[in-house]
């Protein structure tokens, strides 16, 4: 699945843990929320996706990355509902189209 990511064009990540109450209660917003806006979710458990956990620098779970490519180029940590997911997506999504990092 990592090699799928990385070969996409934008999608929504989420890295989370096994036992992470907040990764699995983030886990349907953050898919609906990318839904929205019609750009693929992928759930990763931080556990069996070490090499990229640690290519991203990964510092705690949940953590939210938009994708380009396999580059990520906006995140957010911690649980947030789906409303705030969404205007956030939006915005990064945005900044991404017109160039900015």
């Amino acid at each position: 699945m990592i090699e799928e990511i990385l070969s996409r064009g934008v999608c929504l990540v989420e890295i989370g843990g096994e036992s992470c109450a907040g990764c699995h209660a983030l886990m349907p917003e953050a898919r609906a929320a990318a839904q929205k806006f019609d750009i693929p979710f992928y759930y990763l458990d931080s556990g069996e996706a070490g090499e990229l956990v640690e290519k991203w620098e990964v510092s705690a779970v949940p953590s939210l990355y938009l994708a380009d490519g396999g580059v990520p180029f906006a995140n957010c940590r911690g649980y947030q509902p789906q409303e705030i997911l969404e205007y956030w997506i939006e915005f990064k999504l945005q900044e991404h189209k017109n160039g900015k990092r």
